[in-house]
């Protein structure tokens, strides 16, 4: 059986270079693989839609960064995620 690399939280306190940093060393698909990310649900779109939406459990210290960092751009926290 293989051994799960451990991954250290995100400080709430990060900053851009320090996410940058931290999303590029651990992958969505290494988070999800360690269980510090999960995929919540899907909602498929209807035919005539464009988008979907697609929900994630993030760690609280994730969702801190991102909400001070979209505080500092004066955007919502979804508009960043989202970029």
């Amino acid at each position: 059986m293989g051994h799960t690399k451990t991954i250290p939280l995100l400080s709430p306190d990060a900053t851009d270079d320090e996410i940058i940093e931290w999303t590029e060393t651990y992958d969505l698909g290494t988070r999800l693989d360690s269980g510090l990310s999960e995929v919540v649900e899907i909602h498929p779109g209807r035919t005539d839609e464009q988008h979907t939406a697609l929900t994630l459990r993030v760690p609280f210290s994730m969702k801190a960064a991102i909400q001070s960092l979209a505080k500092q751009r004066a955007t919502s926290a979804a508009s960043l995620a989202r970029t």
